[in-house]
């Protein structure tokens, strides 16, 4: 008996397509909102060590903003991880 007529005839689904544009583009918003946040403490500490007239006004909107930007592209990272391992 011959095995060539045994074989499955059904279509195998095709490779992933690789990682989605939004995907990188959540991605490049949180790097740059950690950029801008680290910069922004590396900034204010040099003013405080270098004077001792510096006052600071802390923005809430662009805590809000670059840290959910941060918390997202973090929290999308490990999700896609976590995924992958299913």
């Amino acid at each position: 008996m011959s095995s060539d007529g045994a074989r499955d005839k059904t279509p195998k689904p095709p490779p992933a397509a690789g990682t989605p544009i939004w995907v990188w583009v959540v991605y490049a918003f949180g790097i740059l909102a950690a950029a801008i946040f680290v910069f922004s403490i590396l900034f204010t500490a040099g003013a405080y060590l270098s004077d001792e007239d510096v006052t600071s006004h802390v923005s809430t909107p662009a805590i809000v903003l670059w840290g959910g930007l941060m918390t997202l592209a973090g929290g999308l990272w490990i999700w896609r991880r976590r995924q992958g391992r299913r």
